[in-house]
């Protein structure tokens, strides 16, 4: 009896994890989707980040998107989440760490629909991509709770991500 329990327990955590990396693939497709949909702009670099949530992780994708050849790139940002509170609406953060006045600005926001898929999307912004004081952050509307972020560079590698408060 004792052993079909073992057995029965390996079995269902097995499962479990499938089901969650298969939603991990089905996110990352989809942020790659986004990407493609650029098409006809000119990359200058991406990077993908995971940021742990309670009810699972948190994918952003930040990419350097040159309009023109030669032209100064454009950072977009794509966050995408499967597990946030259906209804609930959420804000994308950006700031820069350092100087005497720092101060944050919203760069856009979405509502989650019924099952708790949540999708930001923030193209053309004016933020270096490169920069290793930039930083970016999400969170919950109607408490202003962070669900996480990441410190620059976005692009190029040292990016630094966090749960709470940029790390600067």
């Amino acid at each position: 009896m004792v052993v079909i329990a073992v057995l029965l327990a390996g079995t269902g955590t097995a499962v479990c994890l499938a089901l969650i990396v298969a939603r991990q693939d089905h996110t990352i497709d989809g942020l790659r989707a986004d990407l493609r949909s650029t098409a006809g702009r000119t990359s200058a670099g991406s990077a993908i980040f995971t940021l742990p949530e309670a009810g699972g992780p948190l994918s952003v994708v930040a990419a350097a998107v040159r309009p023109r050849p030669g032209s100064t790139a454009l950072t977009w940002l794509f966050v995408d989440d499967l597990h946030a509170d259906p209804g609930a609406r959420y804000g994308l953060l950006e700031g820069t760490c350092g100087g005497q006045y720092v101060t944050a600005s919203d760069l856009a926001d979405g509502t989650a629909d019924r099952q708790g898929d949540l999708t930001i999307v923030a193209p053309n912004l004016a933020i270096s991509s490169q920069a290793p004081d930039v930083w970016i952050l999400v969170y919950r509307w109607a408490d202003g709770v962070t669900i996480g972020g990441v410190q620059g560079p976005l692009v190029g590698g040292g990016a630094k991500t966090f749960r709470t408060t940029p790390p600067c």
